[in-house]
């Protein structure tokens, strides 16, 4: 029976363990921007209030988009240029891009990109989501 109840806790120590490493991974939207159709540069800033991230997601909506780079520049000023070279379709994502080190302040994120799909579509949305 004290065997029992020892490893019953132990079960729920791990569950616990686990729901905490889950909630660490969820992802925070750190901003939006509509893309117009020439190539475009757009920041994000970010700061201490939306937390450490150590990962980056890119969603795009509306229509297609084509990204060329993305620098994250964290909050003791150095910069870390992502090379993408990526077309995205409408309501796709990115596959999940680590950022060099540890968990960091993000101080901002700049992209360079253009929407690529039709013009009737109109401005493709991206969101981009630190994990």
């Amino acid at each position: 029976m004290k065997t029992g109840i020892i490893a019953f806790g132990v079960v729920l120590l791990l569950c616990a363990g686990l729901g905490l490493a889950a909630a660490d991974t969820k992802p925070t939207l750190l901003g939006a921007r509509e893309v117009g159709f020439r190539v475009d540069r757009d920041e994000i800033l970010v700061g201490l209030r939306e937390g450490l991230f150590s990962k980056l997601l890119f969603e795009v909506e509306k229509n297609d988009l084509e990204m060329l780079r993305v620098v994250v520049t964290y909050a003791n000023g150095v910069a870390d240029t992502i090379p993408v070279r990526h077309i995205f379709k409408e309501g796709s994502r990115s596959r999940i891009i680590d950022l060099p080190g540890r968990k960091r302040i993000i101080r901002k994120i700049v992209f360079f990109y253009q929407t690529s799909g039709p013009v009737r579509e109109g401005r493709a949305l991206v969101k981009v989501y630190g994990l």
